[in-house]
C-alpha cells in the first residue's frame, strides 16, 4: 500500500512510493517541495500559511490541511448522518482540501508565473469502492462513476462521457456513457 507519485525530471521518470507521500503539485520538483514544506511546518499552519496560487504555496497549504482534517470518523458525524456512510465524510474532507488549494477559474495570467493556470477538474478515487469522483470548476456539482457499472469485458463497446458541450451531471453517471470511436493517438516522433 501507499501512495505513488510520478514525475519526470530532465526526461527521466522518478517514482516516489510510500504513505508519507500524500501531496504533490506541478512545480518545483518534489524534493524541493518537501524542503519548502519543512519551513512551513516549523511555522505551523494555524499561525500562518502561504496564500498565493504558486504551486509551492498550494503544496504547503494542502500538506497542512491533510493533517487538520479528521483522520477518523467523528462521533458528531456518526450521530448526525442517518445512513452512516463513512466514506462520504472522507470524500467531503478531501474534496474540501482540494478545492481550497485549487487555482480559481478565470484567474488572469501572471507574466512572471507562466505555469499558473485555472484548475478545471478535481478528482478523487475510492480504490476500495472502485468509484471515481469528478468535480468540474465550470459546473456547480460533483458527479461520479461507479466502475462496477461499466463493461470492461473484452470486445465491449468503447464509450465516453461527453463533457465538451457544457453538460451538467450529478450522481453516478455510468449509465450516461455513449458509444464512441476509440481515441487515436498521434504517432511517436523519434
Amino acid at each position: 500500500m501507499g501512495t505513488w507519485l510520478f514525475e519526470y525530471i530532465k526526461g527521466e521518470l522518478v517514482i516516489h512510493h510510500g504513505k508519507q507521500y500524500q501531496v504533490m503539485t506541478n512545480s518545483p520538483i518534489f524534493s524541493k517541495q518537501l524542503t519548502l514544506n519543512e519551513y512551513w511546518k516549523a511555522i505551523g499552519g494555524l499561525t500562518f500559511l502561504p496564500g498565493t496560487f504558486r504551486a509551492a504555496d498550494r503544496f504547503a497549504r494542502a500538506s497542512f490541511m491533510l493533517t487538520a482534517i479528521p483522520q477518523e470518523v467523528s462521533k458528531e458525524y456518526i450521530s448526525a448522518v442517518p445512513n452512516k456512510n463513512f466514506v462520504n465524510q472522507a470524500l467531503a474532507s478531501m474534496m474540501g482540501v482540494i478545492r481550497s488549494v485549487s487555482v480559481p477559474l478565470g484567474i488572469s495570467p501572471t507574466p512572471n508565473e507562466p505555469n499558473i493556470s485555472s484548475t478545471l477538474w478535481r478528482t478523487l478515487s475510492d480504490h476500495k469502492g472502485k468509484v471515481y469522483y469528478f468535480d468540474s470548476a465550470t459546473t456547480p456539482n460533483t458527479f461520479w462513476v461507479e466502475l462496477k457499472d461499466l463493461d470492461f469485458s473484452e470486445g465491449a463497446s468503447v464509450k465516453k462521457l461527453n463533457v465538451s458541450n457544457g453538460q451538467i451531471y450529478s450522481g453516478n453517471v455510468a449509465g450516461k456513457f455513449e458509444v464512441s470511436q476509440p481515441f487515436k493517438f498521434l504517432p511517436a516522433n523519434n
